[in-house]
């Protein structure tokens, strides 16, 4: 079991969390914050990185990340509303890729990612009022539109695409043809009411960040409510800005706090077990967390908006 400790220490040349005598259950592993091991892949994006950043080989690239997931073959995929695309990066090959449009238009605001089990990546897009996705090979291939106000985070699971819509306060559903299926939930401090939800993760159960109630909400998939934690504060086991959520092979659930500049980590009861992180620009150090996703080997990526790159860590069972 995970214990709260807040601090840090070394540990085989990298920080772990929580200090000694307690067994270290997160290492630091790496960060990454600019290209500088990284090739575009085709002329055209280097072009558009001169555009985004005035350079053509910039160290920074990334300029408002706020969303970030894994594709099934470990490429990096960051969307990054404040450049108007989505960012690329696979660590083996030491690529860069980036997309900024699509046969349905621009991307204006690209904010929530997510990977069905077949490798299709689906990314909404908050001012478009649109789900794009994509195959394999990144072609886009279908559009999600629906009375969608500002669709944010989002969800595959059990072949239903779950797509936060932060104006509507609800949770929309559609199938994998794009037919909308309905919605759930409405602005309110009850249970399964929402005040600007933000972004949702699954396993057994739907957890949803609701982001101005500084709460997570547990459903189950026929939207019974089961349980809700967390409250306003400045305190371990509490939330000032919740944004992203993801949840480990333990079914530990991981909320980023852009405001609080860490993550915590609860259990599937929503009881505390770890806080990591504090403000700062060091490793292990945050400045407003957005995006976090884990990958099959319990990888933890977390993209920061303020310091503009990733963080990678691992959790030590």
């Amino acid at each position: 079991m995970i214990v709260p400790h807040l601090p840090a220490q070394e540990k085989d040349s990298g920080l772990v969390w929580p200090m000694p005598p307690d067994k270290p259950r997160i290492k630091f592993l790496q960060t990454i914050s600019s290209l500088e091991k990284f090739q575009p892949k085709k002329g055209f994006f280097a072009k558009i990185l001169s555009f985004i950043t005035g350079g053509e080989r910039p160290s920074q690239w990334l300029v408002q990340p706020v969303g970030i997931a894994i594709a099934p073959d470990g490429r990096i995929i960051i969307a990054d509303p404040g450049a108007n695309c989505l960012h690329v990066l696979n660590l083996k090959e030491g690529e860069y890729d980036a997309i900024t449009e699509t046969k349905y238009g621009k991307f204006i605001s690209p904010v929530g990612l997510a990977f069905a089990s077949d490798g299709t990546l689906y990314v909404s897009d908050s001012q478009r009022g649109d789900v794009i996705s994509f195959d394999h090979d990144l072609n886009a291939h279908g559009e999600f539109k629906g009375p969608l106000h500002r669709p944010a985070g989002i969800l595959i699971e059990h072949d239903t695409l779950y797509v936060v819509d932060v104006g509507g306060h609800d949770i929309s559903m559609f199938d994998r043809s794009g037919t909308f299926l309905g919605s759930f939930g409405h602005r309110g401090t009850e249970d399964g009411e929402f005040n600007y939800p933000v972004q949702l993760a699954a396993n057994n159960s739907l957890y949803v960040v609701d982001g101005l109630n500084y709460r997570i909400q547990k459903f189950d998939f026929g939207w019974n409510h089961t349980l809700t934690f967390g409250s306003q504060g400045t305190v371990a086991g509490k939330f000032s800005s919740p944004k992203g959520i993801a949840l480990d092979s333990d079914s530990d659930i991981y909320v980023t706090d852009a405001l609080m500049d860490n993550f915590q980590i609860f259990n599937p009861a929503g009881q505390l077990l770890l806080v990591v992180g504090r403000k700062g620009v060091g490793d292990g150090e945050f400045m407003s967390p957005g995006g976090i996703t884990i990958d099959a080997s319990d990888k933890i990526y977390i993209v920061e908006t303020l310091n503009k790159r990733i963080q990678i860590f691992q959790y030590l069972k």
